[in-house]
């Protein structure tokens, strides 16, 4: 072996305890042959000296052919566990004769990472469930901006019917005053009005069938118009139930943005 190497692997243990995380150092030769290691207290050895070094990211070879250090990352399948590092060229004489790795778990990090990408995921669905919210809602008072619209439209059409049967009741009644000062005439006519008193009467009878019925009409539709405001009342309720609950929607989406904005920076942070 190298005297470089071979001075690095003697201080191995010692190398290691100037890190304050748990790392794991392996020292390689430049054909990737392991020449020593030192391991956390409990940890397994996942290769052993003498052995080849497989590495399928192929940085290894990129720093012992390039002489440069470089950071790399392994996934879980590689060690068991994810690790992540750097890779330190050794040169002897102006030759790189080999390369010390200094690796750690990241496992931890990995959940964190985890963690924070599936808060994230949560969020953003409870955010586009909240703006379908929003929509509906939005919806909803449109909806009932336009009921309101139609109910008052109908209250007019109402009126406007209501100012027609006045003027039939007011008809009706100047009818009927028709009708018996014919009956009068008709009468002082003797004889000869008879057949006018029976007119007369049967146009006295329909005015006041008129004035009846008008009188009907005159309350059924004040009834309605009474029915109208209630419904617009209502719907005037509604909708101002729709505004706050917009306000309250549009103070939750706020909060759930800036939510969202600290789980995608805790997930850059854990990578």
């Amino acid at each position: 072996m190298n005297k470089k190497l071979q001075s690095i692997v003697d201080n191995l243990d010692i190398i290691r305890q100037l890190y304050d995380r748990e790392v794991i150092i392996s020292v390689m030769d430049k054909d990737k042959v392991v020449q020593g290691f030192s391991l956390p207290q409990g940890m397994a050895p996942q290769a052993e000296v003498g052995s080849v070094f497989e590495d399928p990211s192929g940085i290894l070879d990129e720093v012992i052919a390039r002489g440069i250090a470089k950071h790399n990352y392994l996934p879980k399948e590689v060690m068991g566990f994810p690790v992540e590092g750097n890779l330190i060229p050794v040169e002897d004489d102006g030759q790189v004769v080999g390369c010390v790795i200094c690796s750690y778990s990241v496992e931890d990090k990995e959940k964190v990472k985890d963690i924070a990408v599936r808060f994230r995921d949560s969020m953003q669905e409870i955010d586009n469930s909240v703006q379908e919210f929003v929509s509906g809602v939005e919806t909803l008072a449109g909806m009932l901006a336009s009921v309101n619209k139609m109910t008052s439209d109908v209250e007019q059409d109402v009126n406007g019917a209501a100012d027609v049967v006045n003027k039939i009741s007011s008809n009706a009644s100047h009818s009927n005053i028709l009708a018996l000062n014919a009956s009068i005439e008709a009468a002082r006519s003797g004889e000869a009005g008879r057949g006018f008193t029976v007119v007369a009467t049967q146009m006295g009878k329909l005015a006041k069938d008129s004035g009846n019925s008008a009188t009907e009409i005159k309350a059924t539709l004040s009834a309605i118009v009474s029915h109208l405001k209630a419904i617009m009342g209502s719907i005037k309720e509604a909708d101002g139930v729709a505004v706050n609950c917009m306000d309250n929607i549009k103070s939750i989406k706020t909060v759930l943005e800036q939510t969202i904005a600290i789980s995608n920076k805790l997930g850059d942070e854990a990578e």
